[in-house]
């Protein structure tokens, strides 16, 4: 009786976390296809806006790559359609299982050396993965992004000089973009 007590115990809290399984991310994400709308979703807040780009969170998520539980994630939407997401992996030591787990999956990355920064990319048909490795040990991201509307994304994103930062909350935007 004590063992039930205990395995329920195991898959309600398993349960209530809300894992994303890491899947074919070709069509979906988290089980909601690329360039679906906002209202797909259920439970996010909106952290950061610049004009038709919005970025939310929601509580509770976690994706989970080469046995690594990555719990801060965030959705982006350009015009109202979801085509982006993100994830800090703040211990350096689990860069390169996430690397190797890419790796094997899609193919070997090709890497872009930067000043300040290594990426990694990995194509696959209508997603690009990006795996960036600051140089000075800090917190490293992984992004997924759906290619045909990240394009119309980039095109129209702020350029340098801009005034394209709206600040949310304490006054302080989470994320860069």
């Amino acid at each position: 009786m004590k063992m039930n007590t205990i395995i329920c115990t195991i898959i309600l809290l398993f349960g209530m976390t809300n894992p994303l399984p890491a899947e074919d991310v070709q069509q979906v994400f988290s089980g909601t296809p690329w360039g679906s709308s906002i209202t797909a979703f259920q439970g996010l807040h909106q952290t950061a806006r610049s004009g038709d780009f919005t970025f939310y969170k929601r509580d509770k998520d976690i994706y989970s790559i080469a046995d690594v539980a990555l719990t801060d994630i965030v959705y982006g939407f350009y015009t109202g359609k979801f085509f982006s997401v993100y994830m800090k992996i703040t211990d350096p030591d689990n860069v390169e299982p996430i690397k190797n787990s890419l790796d094997t999956v899609y193919g070997p990355a090709r890497a872009q050396l930067r000043l300040h920064e290594t990426i990694f990319i990995w194509d696959y048909l209508n997603v690009k993965i990006k795996l960036k490795q600051p140089l000075d040990g800090t917190h490293a991201k992984l992004a997924y992004y759906y290619v045909p509307l990240s394009l119309k994304a980039n095109a129209a994103r702020p350029r340098e000089g801009q005034d394209h930062v709206f600040e949310l909350g304490d006054g302080l935007p989470e994320y860069e973009f």
